[in-house]
């Protein structure tokens, strides 16, 4: 597969607002068994992730396929946990359809998030800790369970996505920043953990 989507982006006025709009609007269900197109949507948007360094994970409006499908993965390496204390929990990649999630209790984490979806841009975004999901492998077996930490934040962001909501939607006013004065912040916190 040689010519992949590029990422449709909110905020890229040389994409048709009708193109842009795929990531406002709800995505739609999936009837298993998998049509033919639905199955070589969930292989482009796959092959797309996978062609993807740093990508936590991927929902099909990003690349304006308006279907309910996401891939992601979180694994943890020793680097990361210095940086990631709430990464308690991995997964491999995996591809869901049809994915839903709720919060488990009230409390909530804040940590800051980019996205394909949104050029250069970051913010400070709330999300539960823990949650409970629900989804579709693509072969139709149902999965549920509960994910915390940085996984749950993964497939909360993922998911959103399938809403037609963006991690921007969720930074409080005034608090989008750039990406590289994002990761400054970032590369001077790590410096001075290091250094405590």
């Amino acid at each position: 597969m040689t010519d992949l989507p590029a990422y449709v982006v909110i905020n890229n006025d040389s994409q048709s607002e009708e193109l842009r709009s795929v990531l406002r609007t709800p995505a739609q269900k999936i009837l298993f068994p998998l049509s033919p197109e639905d199955q070589e949507s969930l292989e482009i948007l796959e092959a797309k992730y996978d062609a993807e360094k740093n990508c936590a994970g991927l929902a099909a409006p990003q690349i304006g396929i308006p279907k309910q499908m996401i891939v992601f993965e979180a694994l943890c390496s020793p680097e990361i946990k210095k940086w990631r204390p709430d990464f308690t929990q991995e997964m491999p990649k995996t591809v869901w359809v049809n994915p839903s999630y709720d919060g488990i209790g009230e409390s909530l984490h804040e940590d800051y998030e980019g996205c394909f979806s949104v050029n250069d841009l970051a913010g400070p975004v709330k999300r539960f800790t823990k949650i409970t999901y629900k989804a579709t492998l693509p072969d139709g077996t149902p999965v549920s369970g509960e994910a915390e930490g940085f996984l749950a934040r993964v497939i909360q962001h993922e998911i959103d996505h399938i809403r037609g909501i963006l991690c921007i939607d969720k930074v409080p006013e005034g608090q989008l920043m750039s990406i590289g004065a994002y990761r400054e912040m970032r590369a001077a916190k790590m410096a001075e953990d290091r250094n405590e």
